[in-house]
């Protein structure tokens, strides 16, 4: 993977959801970004990006948001992530956390664009 295909697959899961919640709930601001949260968490929990471990490395070399898993996880936490499931565990983790950053902030501007 290379910066121009994470970032485009990152704009592409962000306009995909960002449609997806004013088609469910066009009325209903909350409730879009209720659905927005819940199907982004849902996108990158199951993406091969997450899942494999082989590529969460060049995620953390495209992301703009390598520290995002700081807002949730202790130094403490994340020996414990260590212990349990080994470095490819942790990368999983840190990769998640940048991938949901990524795709949110691709979101709001695609949002910005849409009210243009």
């Amino acid at each position: 993977m290379n910066y121009t295909e994470y970032h485009n697959e990152v704009r592409l899961i962000a306009e995909d959801v960002y449609k997806l919640a004013l088609e469910a709930h066009p009325e209903d601001r909350d409730e879009q970004d209720e659905f927005v949260y819940e199907r982004v968490n849902e996108v990158v929990d199951g993406h091969m990006w997450v899942i494999y471990y082989s590529y969460n490395l060049s995620v953390l070399q495209h992301t703009a948001n390598p520290e995002a898993y700081q807002d949730i996880y202790s130094n403490e936490d994340l020996g414990s992530i260590v212990s349990e499931h080994g470095l490819g565990g942790l990368h999983s983790t840190i990769v998640y956390f940048a991938m949901v950053a990524d795709i949110n902030e691709a979101i709001y501007d695609t949002a910005n664009k849409m009210e243009m």
